[in-house]
């Protein structure tokens, strides 16, 4: 049993979004095996009655309060600052808030007081806080390479001055994240297709790390989800809108999916839930016929409601967890190759992939049109996925990275 810290920049509970519920599946690995101290932050004071549910795990929980979330004068300040400081440094500002002097501070006291003898720090913009781990081993949970998303979203504007932009702040971020990446003697993705490139950039510039995949398990709750006995012509889209990526898939849908699936299946309905300001999205969702639900606290209930759902990403990175949440829910599902990347799903087996909105309405209209196909891709979905990404499956493989990481020396990184 070792010591192990892990840091994440904001609360993880309750479990309502993928990147809460990796940090808990993380825990939920973790702690029968280790001894685990779990050092986060509270956006809001309330979130306090709820480190019980985390505790629960069997981890000890270090919470404070974020410092621009004392007051509305202390937000103002802080962004001020932050925002006067990023372009100082050159640094994205996301990265000063999410490595803010509180959580510092309380990293430091749990090294001198704990000794960890791993510490696990999540998302590469939190790279300053690797300044305190003074002891032990300290590896970074990646998600994923996100510069590619980057670069696929400089790939997917038509607008030339929006791409000079994107392409600007892609050459600023690329080399700021892989130097994050070498800054700590191991880094963790979520898909071995991320392994494979956070390897071979780091090789490139001479670094020699451990990098391995942690891959995502699913929640058992998900696979025990009901599905309607009937199925009929409801179409689900979920995801949060402070990702232009979800934001710009969404504009896709409705303006070029969408219309071409109403024009093949008029019966069929569209609700949307996610959450994150949308802006003009929602009210052009709505005069498209679309139902806007906005964030949904329980995934059973959007998921049983909807037939299939459709992930009709022009770009992004890492891993789409919703689209492993909703075949292990045993939800028909049709994407595109760049959201279905990394999973290893087949075609026409257990996911339905098409790119281009005419190609995309076409498989929609086709699986939605006969009932029989929307429960056997549901069922192949949810068969996969139990053997691919059920905890059970996946624990192993996860407990092994963490142990190739125990494993390093400090003394003889390069």
């Amino acid at each position: 049993m070792a010591r192990i810290l892990v840091v994440k920049h904001l609360f993880p509970y309750p479990p309502n979004q993928g990147t809460r519920r990796v940090s808990l599946g993380l825990l939920r690995d973790l702690a029968p095996a280790h001894d685990v101290v779990y050092l986060c932050q509270r956006e809001h004071p309330a979130e306090k009655r709820l480190i019980p549910e985390i505790e629960a795990l069997g981890v000890r929980v270090v919470a404070p309060l974020m410092p621009n979330h004392l007051s509305p004068a202390h937000r103002l300040l802080y962004k001020l600052k932050n925002r006067t400081l990023a372009r100082l440094r050159h640094v994205p500002e996301v990265s000063l808030y999410w490595s803010n002097a509180t959580l510092r501070r309380h990293m430091r006291k749990i090294g001198r007081e704990f000794h960890p003898e791993l510490t696990l720090i999540e998302n590469w913009e939190t790279y300053p806080l690797r300044r305190c781990v003074t002891g032990g081993v300290a590896a970074m949970l990646a998600h994923d390479a996100a510069y590619q998303i980057l670069e696929r979203s400089v790939a997917a504007t038509d607008d030339p001055a929006e791409r000079t932009r994107r392409a600007a702040r892609l050459a600023r971020e690329k080399e700021l994240e892989i130097d994050a990446w070498a800054r700590y003697d191991g880094v963790l993705t979520l898909t071995e297709q991320d392994r494979v490139k956070v390897e071979q950039e780091l090789q490139r510039r001479g670094y020699d790390r451990c990098v391995r995949c942690l891959p995502v398990p699913v929640a058992d709750e998900f696979f025990a989800f009901p599905r309607p006995a009937q199925p009929a012509a409801r179409i689900g889209f979920l995801g949060t809108f402070r990702a232009d990526f979800n934001r710009d898939a969404l504009r896709f849908l409705i303006d070029e999916v969408w219309p071409g699936v109403r024009a093949r299946l008029p019966q069929a309905t569209l609700t949307i839930a996610g959450n994150g300001h949308a802006g003009a999205l929602r009210a052009d969702a709505e005069a498209a016929g679309a139902r806007w639900l906005g964030f949904v606290d329980e995934l059973a209930d959007f998921f049983g409601a909807i037939d299939l759902l459709v992930v009709p990403l022009r770009y992004a990175g890492g891993i789409r967890i919703r689209i492993l949440e909703a075949l292990a829910a045993g939800v028909a599902t049709v994407a595109t190759p760049i959201a279905a990347a990394g999973l290893g799903l087949t075609h026409r087996e257990e996911i339905r992939i098409a790119e281009g909105a005419k190609q995309l309405a076409e498989e929609i209209a086709a699986v939605l049109a006969r009932p029989e196909e929307v429960r056997a891709l549901g069922a192949r979905g949810r068969a996969w996925c139990q053997a691919h990404h059920s905890v059970s499956a996946l624990r192993p493989q996860r407990l092994a990275a963490i142990d190739d990481l125990l494993a390093l020396s400090t003394d003889t990184r390069p």
